[in-house]
């Protein structure tokens, strides 16, 4: 019997032998590069996004994939089944809003919705609708795993996904702008860890802005500021 999920499992590793080109990735902001294997999304794979933070790491996946960082010029994305999706955070860390679909509520038939999308745009962000007694069942993850992998569409997915290519996920925050009880907070910087199969297998890590106190993702060394005047938060 075909099992998309295997197939996919298989490509992964003979993929994983030769790194395909930079021009046929979905690409990302340059602070994320170092901790994605081959320094972009590939086309047609399934990214877990969590962690305390994961927020607003969608929302950089957004804004690379919409922006024009290639000589494949910006791709168009769509978010669906998140109607606190910010725009204009977005927006400010790059996102090209004409190049953006908005579905805020797909109701029950968002694995169609999803469907649809993949034939369009190169980068969907979906949050599964909040239903414990009906958890995702395995034929419908492994049909839109296909659809996706055939279209060359990211499947970019708020929270788990059974057989994700590769996990992104913010496991320690830090916010800078407070000072002794009083201030404002300003920007974030986060620790952001890859892992996944086949290249993503041994893991990556790097700190980011996410974001920076003027609103972008950045590269944030681990010693770039000093402790006071920082809340931190662990997972």
């Amino acid at each position: 019997m075909f099992d998309p999920v295997a197939v996919g499992a298989l490509m992964d590793q003979v993929g994983s032998l030769s790194a395909p080109a930079e021009e046929d990735l979905v690409p990302v902001l340059p602070a994320l590069r170092p901790v994605l294997p081959d320094g972009g999304l590939r086309p047609g794979s399934v990214v877990c996004v969590d962690g305390p933070g994961a927020g607003s790491l969608g929302l950089a996946l957004i804004a690379g994939a919409s922006q024009d960082l290639s000589s494949r010029g910006g791709g168009w994305c769509a978010v669906v089944g998140l109607p606190e999706f910010g725009v204009v955070a977005a927006v400010g860390m790059g996102a090209d809003p004409a190049r953006l679909l908005l579905v805020d509520e797909p109701g029950d038939r968002w694995p169609d919705v999803l469907a649809a999308l993949f034939e369009a745009v190169d980068l969907v962000l979906v949050r599964l609708p909040q239903r414990p007694a009906q958890p995702l069942a395995p034929a419908v993850g492994r049909r839109l795993t296909a659809l996706a992998r055939k279209h060359g569409c990211v499947l970019a997915v708020a929270g788990t996904w059974e057989g994700a290519q590769l996990r992104l996920r913010v496991d320690t925050t830090e916010w800078t702008g407070l000072g002794d009880g009083h201030g404002q907070l300003l920007g974030r910087r986060a620790r952001v860890i890859a892992d996944g199969r086949g290249a993503a297998a041994r893991g990556r890590e790097a700190w980011v802005w996410l974001p920076g106190p003027d609103g972008l993702v950045s590269s944030a060394e681990e010693t770039a500021t000093s402790r006071h005047g920082r809340l931190e938060v662990v997972a």
